[in-house]
């Protein structure tokens, strides 16, 4: 059976290490019941996601990515479990897999009503930087 101990209990099944963690949160429990204070967080919040699109359309095109996304990772996951395979093609498996997240990432750009908000929640930092690009040519009509 198991047996819990407090470690403010003078038992000395209780390490010292574990005593003095004891102590160090009783006394960050302390302060803020003192002066009501709230540490801060550690991450700041993410960022309020962009407006879903309007557009029956573009949640169909995001759809029709996101499942194109899971066969490719379908697709890598049986190759990779040839190891012969895996062994000659790791890079071009791994090409399959960022492939993959390029395309997750657009689909969540695609239903979306705010389009540059969305890009620039983007993780993959080489695709935010293309959708983000200035034109290289001037488009005057």
């Amino acid at each position: 059976m198991l047996h819990l101990v407090r470690s403010d209990d003078s038992c000395p099944a209780v390490p010292a290490h574990q005593r003095a963690v004891d102590e160090i949160q009783a006394a960050i429990r302390a302060e803020r019941a003192a002066t009501g204070a709230v540490r801060a967080h550690l991450f700041k919040p993410a960022p309020p996601r962009p407006a879903p699109s309007g557009d029956m359309l573009d949640h169909r095109i995001a759809e029709e990515m996101e499942a194109i996304a899971r066969r490719l990772e379908l697709l890598g996951g049986a190759l990779a479990n040839d190891p012969i395979l895996l062994h000659r093609h790791a890079a071009q498996l791994q090409s399959i897999d960022l492939i993959k997240q390029n395309l997750c990432q657009l689909a969540l750009v695609v239903a979306t009503e705010e389009k540059e908000k969305a890009v620039a929640l983007i993780t993959l930092s080489e695709l935010k930087a293309r959708l983000q690009r200035k034109p290289l040519v001037r488009h005057d009509h």
